[in-house]
């Protein structure tokens, strides 16, 4: 069923689209009337179609020279002025294939007398040409093939940096099998059953996938997530996320965990953030709300996040599952999440919570970007500016505050500002500029807060919110000279706070316990008052630690970060932290530090410690293994 499900989508969206591409292939190859060109010469040869074949490739070459290089001239003049650029490169396309027109006749009748001479020389005596028709295409296909990959891994692919092609593979070979069966059709007797048992085929298919997407959801998104083109056919001609609507919420459901009671939680993820410039971690930025929350509350010492983009980090968070185990496809800067996988705040409203949104970026939780980011989420307010979308927040509470609403809820706030540090106007041009602009963006930060943390003031000590203030990853500002994030996992990149304070919560608490942001779903989940879901995630429960009903040991936690392979990151690279040891994995070599002596990861003890590394190693080829989230 599934098979025949996943080729059903696929026809669905290229059996018309490969009809009509035929259709006016035939159309231009019977217009041109190649029979009547008079290309075949006396002895079986076709000079002259060597000459226009080369002609054409030139052509080609021309063109796209002409335009990448007078996108550079353009930009260089205007600044990259979208308009000019948008007026001035028809200009350019069409002078280029103004002189290839001009050029086109006498150059082939120049590569065409080559190519004779040179076919003759070699040739010798015999009286049948090397250069027949069918010779000549099937060796103009290779030469373009050599000629694109030698382009691509010479010039295009070194200045675009990482980029994943992977989604080109099947359609390459789909046109490939799309020409070899105009091909075989042409010498092969037309027997009418052969197209017939297609054509049923075909039907059966389709007929498969359209049962599966109204009685089996969970196929269909099976398909989504392990077939790259039936996926996108699904995208394309269904509403995914009306699929997995079909999918009761009653299934996600957690447990109650016996006489404890539903608090609301307040969870806040930030944009951006590196521990070590908080107030909780000793930092300089001024975080008045963050510091209060931190001496009221625990302090996770050392959390990493799960990877050093958001793209990956929060998919990561909000699953509970190792960033290598969250499946997706990515979509601009986000991940389109599969369907299969289960929401931290699906939980929750599964539970009772009513739940709410306030979001930064229409890219990540945004309605056309359908990351599915936002299922679970009741209520969802999209505002890139930070305070704004504070204020916004303020007042949704505000509101549900004086309706005296029963239902616990479940809100989460993901603030973008300290992505955004330098303002986009200028670059830091020493250390002290750095670190002052960056520390600006995060005082910002702490006042946004203050607008959601102040929703709750008037209510009693055990009736306030749990709070949950994180990042989802750090920033370079310089280190391993790195100045943003998003190329390597050291600390300064994915050391991030992870502060909670409120009801229950252990008043000055510090942990010095090693803990991942992958743990806060089932945290979360066992502070909302519900059994955490251990067999089906990677993350362990905090809730413990948080509340001080069990001491952390400084030597004790695991942490798993992995930066993923996609079409803008190169991945390979994975670390792993136990206790206060790091491994890192850069694909090249391994290193090793002590990241409580050494926190800013400056002496390499791989060597040194040759048992410790060894323990690690095999700590992070478990982690890193390719398992099967579902």
């Amino acid at each position: 069923m599934g098979a025949a499900a996943a080729a059903g989508f696929l026809a669905l969206i290229v059996f018309p689209a490969l009809l009509v591409l035929s259709a006016i292939a035939r159309g231009i190859y019977g217009a041109w009337q190649p029979q009547t060109l008079a290309i075949v010469e006396d002895d079986g040869g076709a000079p002259k179609l060597v000459g226009w074949l080369v002609v054409v490739l030139l052509g080609c070459l021309l063109l796209a020279w002409a335009m990448f290089q007078g996108t550079w001239v353009l930009n260089a003049w205007t600044a990259f002025k979208p308009l000019t650029l948008s007026f001035a490169e028809p200009i350019i396309a069409i002078a280029a294939a103004l002189v290839a027109v001009a050029a086109s006749r006498p150059a082939a009748r120049l590569f065409a007398f080559l190519a004779r001479k040179a076919e003759r020389a070699l040739r010798g005596k015999r009286d049948r040409s090397f250069l027949r028709p069918r010779n000549v295409l099937v060796g103009a296909a290779v030469v373009v093939v050599v000629t694109v990959y030698v382009l691509w891994r010479v010039m295009v692919k070194p200045r675009l940096g990482p980029i994943d092609l992977s989604v080109l593979h099947a359609p390459a070979l789909a046109l490939a099998a799309l020409l070899l069966a105009h091909a075989v059709w042409r010498v092969v007797p037309k027997q009418p059953i052969v197209g017939g048992v297609l054509g049923l085929a075909t039907a059966a298919s389709i007929a498969s996938a359209l049962v599966a997407v109204h009685t089996r959801p969970s196929l269909t998104l099976e398909i989504w997530g392990d077939q790259p083109l039936a996926g996108i056919a699904i995208e394309r001609l269904f509403d995914l996320d009306a699929i997995r609507a079909r999918i009761s919420l009653a299934e996600f459901r957690p447990v109650d965990k016996p006489g404890s009671p539903h608090p609301d939680i307040v969870l806040i993820t930030i944009d951006t953030v590196r521990a070590d410039h908080t107030p909780p971690y000793g930092g300089s930025a001024d975080m008045p709300i963050l510091k209060e929350l931190g001496q009221r509350g625990a302090v996770f010492v050392y959390a990493f996040a799960p990877s050093n983009v958001t793209r990956r980090s929060i998919p990561s968070i909000v699953t509970g599952l190792q960033p290598n185990r969250v499946r997706g496809r990515v979509v601009g800067w986000a991940l389109r999440i599969d369907p299969r996988h289960v929401l931290l705040a699906e939980r929750l409203r599964a539970g009772g919570y009513e739940t709410a949104g306030f979001m930064c970026c229409k890219g990540f939780w945004g309605d056309e970007a359908r990351t599915g980011l936002s299922r679970g989420l009741e209520h969802v307010h999209i505002e890139q500016n930070g305070m704004r979308l504070a204020k916004a927040a303020r007042a949704w509470l505000d509101a549900r505050e004086r309706s005296k609403t029963k239902r616990p809820l479940f809100l989460w706030m993901h603030i973008l500002e300290p992505h955004n540090w330098t303002g986009g106007i200028t670059e830091p041009t020493n250390e002290d500029d750095r670190r002052r602009m960056y520390d600006r963006s995060l005082t910002a930060s702490d006042g946004m807060m203050r607008e959601v943390v102040g929703a709750f003031i008037e209510r009693t000590p055990e009736q306030a919110p749990i709070v949950v203030v994180t990042a989802d990853h750090g920033e370079g500002l310089g280190d391993h000279g790195a100045p943003y994030h998003s190329t390597d996992l050291y600390n300064s990149q994915i050391r991030v706070p992870l502060v909670i304070a409120g009801p229950g919560i252990k008043t000055g608490n510090r942990v010095a316990e090693t803990v991942s942001l992958t743990d806060l779903t089932p945290t979360i989940v066992e502070l909302a008052g519900f059994q955490p879901p251990v067999d089906q995630l990677d993350g362990r429960s905090l809730a413990d630690l948080a509340t001080g009903t069990r001491l952390g040991s400084p030597d004790a936690g695991v942490a798993f970060a992995a930066m993923i392979k996609d079409r803008s990151n190169p991945g390979g690279v994975t670390a792993v932290v136990r206790g206060g040891w790091k491994l890192i994995d850069n694909g090249v070599s391994y290193e090793l530090y002590d990241v409580k002596d050494d926190p800013f990861e400056r002496q390499n003890l791989y060597v040194q410690k040759p048992t410790i590394a060894a323990e690690l190693k095999k700590l992070l080829a478990a982690r890193a293994a390719d398992r099967d989230p579902f």
